[in-house]
């Protein structure tokens, strides 16, 4: 007879948590993983550190390899393998060997579906010119270092006429990028852009980077990278990019064309959904996977996971498309559990995220005021700024807390902080209350730890609660 076999479309990270959770909990059965690229999982999110050449090598970013996943978790992962169509009738997956072309068909008994997210890439003229790159995947990464690597690096130049020359030219001068895009991607890409000696310039067509995050952090955010060197333009519409000869040399606007030796484009990501369409699954928020709460999609014996699947927002209870590591590798263990017999929900998310930008830590869970306004919450924001540790310990830095509060109930909508230290896991103390819907008034009487090296006495969310809540009881 033979075993039960799981197909796994996509093998980064919800792809990978789902071959094993499903192995864990069935070890006599087969788990299939498809991916067209040649790695598996790996950690995006590292991506910008390797460009900055804080991460040295390439092979540290990567988390697992076919080779172990295979040998030591029975996964069969089948890289450079692309899914081309699903025959939810016969239950079958048809793929392509990318290296030899021949295609093969895999019967499944289940299937998830962790096709992921692809870049936005809007239909501009010269959208396709090289040196104009998304950072989405591995490969990216390592296409951008390149290029970077190769424009610094000169041949040894011996005479009175003799000239510096490199790959790209024979004048050596700051490269010069364009960076599309303030959001997380955005920012911390100037960091590793500048510490790579490259003159960078952001185009954001809001009136503020960050995109919904309330103006007193993003101001923040906006002062640290002017004072390193970054130029931000908001405001701006991104119309084009045109070259000399094959070599692309400006970007086009609506304020008027900016030379430019290479464009990063990071305005968003989309759930690669094409495969599911074709297959007739029914899609949900912003266009991702329709999921129920178990994961299934809507159809029979398929699963979806990560950044193709949309998730509950557990502040407002609607369904929302956040694409992050943190939710994709949740959902895909889940999702595996499931396919495996079990039957554990995936309650939602609360859209916790935080970054690195420079020496500032920036974070936000919940709903910014912009998405408070948008759902039509009658709510009110509150901003303090108070101290990392305490006032008689050296070194403490400001941190920036700013809370989104629901008028009348008091609870507390969302939060989001900037500073030079202590914001990355304050955060999660915030997201947490989220979590239990706490009100600002609990959040004033959590008791948290003190000592002078880590916190005030009166901890920043303390402070920035009890400021909330007397605004809450004056009712204003």
């Amino acid at each position: 007879m033979p075993h039960e076999r799981l197909v796994v479309i996509g093998g980064v990270a919800a792809g990978m948590s789902a071959a094993s959770s499903f192995k864990r909990l069935k070890p006599e059965a087969e788990a299939v993983v498809l991916e067209k690229d040649h790695f598996i999982s790996y950690g995006a999110c590292s991506l910008p550190y390797y460009i900055s050449d804080d991460v040295k090598d390439v092979n540290m970013l990567l988390s697992l390899t076919p080779k172990v996943a295979t040998e030591e978790r029975g996964i069969t992962v089948l890289t450079r393998h692309e899914a081309m169509a699903i025959d939810p009738s016969k239950k079958t997956v048809t793929a392509r060997n990318l290296d030899y072309g021949e295609e093969i068909i895999f019967a499944y008994d289940r299937l998830v579906m962790a096709t992921g997210g692809l870049p936005v890439r809007p239909p501009l003229p010269g959208i396709d010119l090289d040196h104009v790159f998304t950072l989405r995947t591995l490969d990216d990464g390592i296409q951008i270092k390149k290029f970077i690597d190769q424009w610094t690096s000169f041949e040894p130049c011996v005479g009175p006429q003799c000239v510096y020359v490199n790959p790209f030219g024979t004048q050596k001068r700051p490269m010069r990028a364009v960076v599309v895009g303030g959001g997380y991607i955005g920012m911390e890409m100037c960091e590793s852009l500048r510490k790579r000696g490259l003159e960078v310039t952001v185009f954001e067509k809001m009136d503020r980077v960050l995109g919904n995050m309330d103006i007193s952090i993003t101001a923040i955010v906006e002062e640290k990278i002017a004072a390193e060197g970054v130029v931000l333009m908001k405001g701006v519409s991104v119309e084009g990019f045109e070259s000399d000869g094959d070599t692309l040399s400006r970007v086009i606007t609506d304020k008027g064309p900016f030379d430019a030796d290479m464009v990063l484009l990071v305005i968003g990501a989309r759930p690669n959904t094409s495969l599911a369409v074709a297959a007739g699954m029914e899609l949900g928020a912003a266009g991702a996977i329709k999921v129920d709460e178990y994961l299934r999609t809507s159809i029979p014996d398929v699963y979806a996971a990560g950044d193709c699947a949309e998730a509950t927002q557990l502040v407002t209870g609607k369904k929302v498309y956040i694409p992050l590591g943190t939710t994709a590798n949740k959902q895909g263990r889940i999702a595996g559990e499931n396919a495996a017999g079990l039957n554990n929900a995936f309650e939602g998310i609360v859209g916790t995220a935080v970054t690195k930008i420079f020496d500032l830590e920036v974070a936000r869970t919940g709903l910014s005021p912009l998405e408070a306004e948008r759902e039509g919450i009658d709510h009110f924001v509150s901003t303090i700024t108070g101290r990392s540790r305490s006032s008689a310990y050296p070194e403490g830095k400001p941190i920036t807390v700013t809370y989104v509060v629901e008028r009348g109930s008091g609870r507390l909508l969302g939060a989001q902080m900037a500073g030079a230290e202590g914001v990355a896991h304050r955060i999660d103390t915030l997201a947490a209350g989220l979590y239990n819907r706490m009100t600002i008034a609990d959040i004033a009487r959590l008791d948290l730890a003190y000592a002078p090296p880590f916190a005030t006495v009166w901890d920043p969310i303390l402070v920035a609660a009890n400021v909330a809540l007397k605004t809450l009881q004056r009712g204003t």
